[in-house]
């Protein structure tokens, strides 16, 4: 299946530590290049026939589009909930020097550690 160069993925846990220890083992195994944990918010769902109100963190992850598959694989086998939101898009827009950042990291590159975390300047090509 194509995908676009990246793509942007939210999912919710039911605790920061979750959330966290997640976004830290996809991002270390390269199959994420970003994850932000952000604040807790509520959540109102239907579960088992009854109206749920629950505290949850929500965590965007950007992950490049061929890495995608696998990405949702491992996400689905690290995440503690039985059926996980796992909703994502294609970035319409990527700025190149992101991408070119993002490329670097998705692929084991050096990334953010390229001349103490500035970015490579744009050659203008891809």
């Amino acid at each position: 299946m194509s995908r676009a160069n990246l793509m942007i993925l939210t999912t919710t846990f039911a605790s920061e530590d979750d959330a966290r220890q997640t976004a830290h083992l996809l991002v270390d195994a390269g199959l994420a290049v970003c994850a932000q944990v952000e604040a807790p918010m509520e959540s109102v769902f239907q579960w088992k026939g009854a109206i749920c109100t629950e505290t949850e963190v929500r965590v965007t992850f950007k992950i490049l589009g061929e890495r995608f598959d696998l990405f949702c694989g491992e996400l689905k086998l690290n995440h503690p909930y039985d059926v996980p939101q796992l909703i994502a898009w294609p970035a319409t827009f990527t700025e190149m020097a992101y991408l070119q950042w993002a490329r670097g990291q998705g692929k084991g590159g050096l990334g953010n550690k390229v001349d103490g975390g500035k970015l490579p300047e744009n050659d203008g090509g891809e």
